[in-house]
């Protein structure tokens, strides 16, 4: 196993070159420098991946730095948690994430994805118009997890931005620069304040010369009292009955009113604290909303670049709504081509380029297939001492050529309409989606995916036989962060989600 490279390559916004560059160079597990020189392991190796997130899930657990907030308003309450509890946690949730829950919410997918139809109806109404299309799925992506997860309007179709807003907005700005900002607490705030009190750390935390981490902890405090708000007025609602409760926003079938409903049927000792539903809103509203926000992004800008394959989708998706268009749960998930578009853009292109653990203790990790060392000794197994952090690459492991075949990198939605390669199948990727790691695996697995593929598929059936996609005369980048945004050449420093497109009616929309 080799050295290869900094941290400071790792996670600038140009990383996706530096991350290929490493996969072609050193294979599936490399060594990196970390912050202040400490050994990182990049790792991409399918059988390592399924010991850290299922087999060894307990000791490959979740940095430090992501797991401190629960106790401070640092990094606006991204809060997880550790062995016991956070399983705790997951079988309260996990059923309000199921297929029949899911079926339930589709009034209001297709409520929330009508309003960004007739959105962008009104901009082309006079012709073809360029049109920032990441800004509109982010806000459509905001109002959704909106209306089915919280039972709340943000308004941002309708032009709304209020403060909770504009905190969101400024925190999709900064993915691509908080890997660096977390391993700097990690390494250098969290050891003095483990076992201080919040108002303590956050002292520490406004004391620190770094306006960078200032402002971080300005949006968590924004974001924390907008979710509060939200929080107790749903309290006030469940308080006066069922009747109060249809008639909110989310039609008494939002996420965060189920889950509380949930929380009240619970003992005392099982039950979560506010503070911790306060922190699952927050992470719920977050990543539901850029992960999904930046695959819907991706999908469009694709089908934008490929017109045959655009055209292929829009005669699917007229065909199936030709009865209805607002599509039922289960004839969204039976079209098999919005299916094979949907899996190899998260297969090529995840919204989330990788994910960070810590090995709580000394471990001994397996791979498929062996490495060699810097003296060109073959290697079957890596030790891993404890305190070891490790960034899982899963943008290389879903287009490793020795797993996808030679086409690996390329963008064929065609592939899953026939059987897959039996070095797939022979891989053994224990991930929850379509034989990758998008969505991870394990009791850490994204537990909203079902959600998400949900929500990409109603807006899909709505907007692609309504509209035509083609790419604006603009360079489009796409960003390497925590989450994967796209910008336009000589902008990627802002950090602004900017994906121009040249957007018109399609030829024979209603």
């Amino acid at each position: 196993m080799k050295r290869a490279g900094h941290w400071r390559h790792m996670f600038n916004p140009y990383a996706f070159s530096f991350h290929e560059e490493l996969f072609r160079t050193y294979g599936t597990v490399a060594r990196v420098y970390g912050f202040l020189g400490d050994i990182q392991l990049v790792v991409s190796d399918p059988k390592a991946c399924n010991n850290i997130f299922i087999k060894d899930q307990l000791i490959f657990e979740q940095t430090e730095a992501q797991s401190f907030p629960k106790s401070s308003s640092v990094l606006a309450k991204f809060v997880t948690y550790l062995g016991v509890h956070h399983r705790r946690q997951r079988k309260l949730l996990n059923p309000l994430f199921n297929v029949n829950h899911l079926r339930h919410m589709i009034p209001i997918f297709h409520r929330v994805a009508r309003k960004l139809r007739g959105n962008l109806e009104l901009i082309v109404l006079d012709g073809p118009q360029e049109i920032n299309i990441a800004d509109w799925i982010g806000r459509f992506a905001l109002e959704l997890i909106g209306e089915a997860g919280l039972g709340y309007s943000f308004g941002t179709l309708e032009g709304r931005n209020d403060e909770y807003c504009r905190a969101l907005n400024d925190l999709t700005c900064f993915p691509g620069q908080l890997c660096p900002l977390l391993r700097f607490i990690e390494t250098c705030f969290l050891t003095s304040t483990r076992s201080s009190i919040p108002q303590f750390s956050k002292l520490v935390g406004r004391m620190l010369p770094w306006p960078k981490l200032n402002h971080l902890m300005d949006i968590s405090e924004t974001m924390n009292a907008g979710a509060r708000r939200i929080y107790e007025a749903k309290k006030r609602l469940l308080e006066l009955g069922d009747d109060a409760t249809i008639k909110q926003v989310g039609d008494g079938k939002d996420i965060l009113g189920l889950l509380m409903q949930t929380c009240a049927a619970e003992s005392e000792n099982d039950r979560p604290s506010e503070e911790e539903v306060l922190a699952h809103m927050t992470l719920l509203v977050f990543s539901a909303t850029d992960t999904t926000s930046s695959a819907l992004s991706r999908i469009l800008h694709l089908l934008a670049l490929y017109p045959d394959t655009q055209d292929k989708l829009r005669k699917e998706l007229k065909e199936a709504c030709e009865e209805n268009e607002e599509l039922t749960h289960d004839q969204l998930v039976s079209l098999p081509f919005l299916e094979a578009v949907c899996r190899e853009t998260l297969r090529l292109y995840p919204p989330g380029s990788g994910v960070m653990r810590t090995a709580r203790s000394d471990v001994v990790l397996p791979l498929s297939s062996p490495i060699h060392d810097i003296d060109g000794r073959e290697i079957h197994e890596i030790f891993v001492p404890k305190n070891t952090n490790l960034f899982i690459q899963i943008y290389n492991l879903n287009r490793d050529p020795s797993i996808w075949g030679s086409d690996a990198a390329e963008w064929k939605p065609e592939r899953w309409l026939a059987p897959l390669p039996e070095s797939v199948a022979n891989a053994n990727i224990q991930g929850v989606y379509a034989n990758t790691m998008t969505f991870i695996g394990g009791p850490r697995s994204c537990i909203g995916f079902k959600f998400s593929q949900l929500e990409m598929k109603v807006a899909l059936s709505l907007i692609i036989p309504t509209f035509r996609f083609t790419p604006a005369e603009v360079d489009v980048v796409w960003r390497f962060g925590v989450i994967v945004n796209p910008s336009v050449k000589g902008s990627v420093e802002s950090f602004l989600p900017q994906l121009p497109m040249v957007v018109s009616r399609s030829i024979g929309a209603p």
